[in-house]
C-alpha cells in the first residue's frame, strides 16, 4: 500500500464524460453543513435517488458556492487548469459502462450538471463546442488499490486547506478592469471571475480610484496596491465617496482640491510621523466627522489627528455617546463584592481599558480647552 509521497505515481490520465461521473454522497465537506451524515454504501452510489439528493444538496447550499461557479462556467466555459480527481467506483452499473466517483472536483461536476439541466429544460441554449466543452472531461484517475485509504482525503485537502491561495482585492479589481476594458459587461466579468456583480463594480471603481492616484504628480509614487483598502473604505462610506466627488460616467473623482487633501492624509507625513488616515479602518471614523467643521478644523491642524478631531467631535455631540457612558457606569456601580471577586482576567482587562480610555478622553478635553499659543 502506498503513502502520499507516491500520489504522482497513483495518478493516471484519463477521459471521461460527465455521464459518467458519479458525486460523492459521502462528500467530507457535507459534514460542515452541521448535519448528522449517515454513510451511503458503495453501492448505492449511483442510485438515482443518490445522485439527485446529492446534487441538490451542493445545489442548494449556499456554502458551496455552485451557482457563482456555473454562472463562471457559462461565460469563460470550462478550463481543466485543475483536473477533477476520480477514483473507479467498486459498483456495477445496468448499462454496464463503468462509473467515477469525483474525490476532488465535486463541485465543478455538479455546477456543469447544472448546466446541462438548464439546457434540457430549454433555459440555455448552448453550442455543440460548449456542450462538449461540458461533457468531455480529462480527469486523473487514482489507483486507489495501490493508494493509502488517505489519500481519497490528503488529495481534496490539498486544495481546500493549504490549497489554492486566492488572490487579494487588488488582484481581483485589477482582473475586473482588464475584462471590462477588454469588452465584457460588468455582468459578464464578474460572472468570469466568480464574483457578484455589485462586489465586481465596487473593485472596478476601487481600481480606478487607485489608478487616479498613480497619476497624481506629488502622491502617484504612493499608490500602491496595499493602498487599494483606503478606496475600498471610501466607497463603503456614501458621505466620503461624495465629499471626493466621484462620477461613474467619467469614471474618477472629480474634486482635485479635495483629493490632494486625502491623499495627504493617507501617506506619511514625514519620515517620523505617521498619516493622519494610518489605516484603512480609520476612513470609518473621518466619515463620523467629515461634515462636522469644528471638528475637521481640529483634524486638519498641524498638530491635530483623529483621535482629537473625535474628541471635539463627540464633546459637541453628547447625545450619541452621552447614553453609551451612562449605561457604562450603571453597570459599574452594580458590580458587588462577590462578583468583583470572581471577575476573570479578561473581564479585568477589559475595566482597566475602560478606566485608560477614560482618562485619555479626559486628558483630550483638557487640552482642547487650553488657548492657543
Amino acid at each position: 500500500m502506498g503513502n502520499s509521497a507516491d500520489l504522482p505515481n497513483l495518478l493516471a490520465p484519463i477521459k471521461v464524460k460527465l455521464g459518467e461521473l458519479l458525486l460523492d454522497p459521502n462528500n467530507p465537506r457535507f459534514s460542515e453543513l452541521g448535519e448528522e451524515l449517515n454513510s451511503i454504501p458503495e453501492g448505492r452510489f449511483a442510485d438515482d435517488k443518490v445522485q439527485a439528493n446529492t446534487f441538490k444538496t451542493m445545489k442548494d447550499t449556499g456554502a458551496f458556492d455552485v451557482a457563482e461557479l456555473r454562472d463562471t462556467i457559462k461565460t469563460i466555459g470550462f478550463l481543466p487548469m485543475d483536473r477533477i480527481v476520480v477514483r473507479r467506483w467498486r459498483g456495477q452499473h445496468p448499462d454496464g459502462t463503468p462509473r467515477y466517483v469525483v474525490i476532488e472536483g465535486n463541485r465543478r461536476v455538479a455546477a456543469l450538471r447544472w448546466l446541462l439541466d438548464l439546457q434540457e429544460i430549454g433555459k440555455e441554449d448552448f453550442s455543440e463546442a460548449q456542450l462538449k466543452n461540458f461533457t468531455e472531461l480529462e480527469c486523473l484517475l487514482l489507483d486507489d488499490q495501490m493508494a493509502a485509504p488517505s489519500a481519497i482525503l490528503v488529495l481534496p485537502g490539498l486544495r481546500h486547506v493549504s490549497g489554492v491561495k486566492e488572490w487579494g482585492p487588488y488582484q481581483k479589481a485589477k482582473a475586473v478592469h482588464a475584462l471590462r476594458k477588454g469588452g465584457m459587461s460588468p455582468k459578464e466579468a464578474a460572472q468570469s471571475l466568480g464574483l457578484s456583480t455589485k462586489a465586481a463594480n465596487n473593485a472596478y471603481r476601487c481600481f480606478l480610484a487607485l489608478e487616479q492616484m498613480k497619476g497624481d504628480e506629488e502622491y502617484g509614487d504612493h499608490a500602491e496596491p496595499k493602498t487599494y483598502s483606503f478606496f475600498d473604505e471610501v466607497f463603503k462610506r456614501p458621505n466620503v465617496r461624495e465629499w471626493l466627488d466621484w462620477s461613474d460616467p467619467d469614471e474618477r473623482f472629480r474634486s482635485d482640491e479635495r483629493l490632494h487633501e486625502f491623499y495627504s492624509w493617507i501617506v506619511p507625513q514625514s519620515e517620523d510621523k505617521a498619516a493622519k488616515l494610518p489605516e484603512a479602518k480609520s476612513i470609518r471614523e473621518l466619515s463620523q466627522i467629515l461634515e462636522d467643521e469644528g471638528a475637521m478644523n481640529v483634524f486638519r491642524s498641524p498638530e491635530g489627528d483623529l483621535r482629537r478631531g473625535l474628541a471635539r467631535y463627540d464633546a459637541e455631540h453628547p447625545a450619541d455617546w452621552y447614553p453609551k457612558v451612562t449605561a457604562a457606569s450603571l453597570a459599574v456601580k452594580s458590580l458587588t463584592p462577590d462578583i468583583l471577586r470572581s471577575l476573570d482576567q479578561a473581564t479585568l482587562d477589559s475595566l482597566h481599558e475602560l478606566r485608560d480610555r477614560i482618562d485619555q478622553a479626559l486628558r483630550d478635553r483638557d487640552l482642547l480647552r487650553m488657548p492657543a499659543a
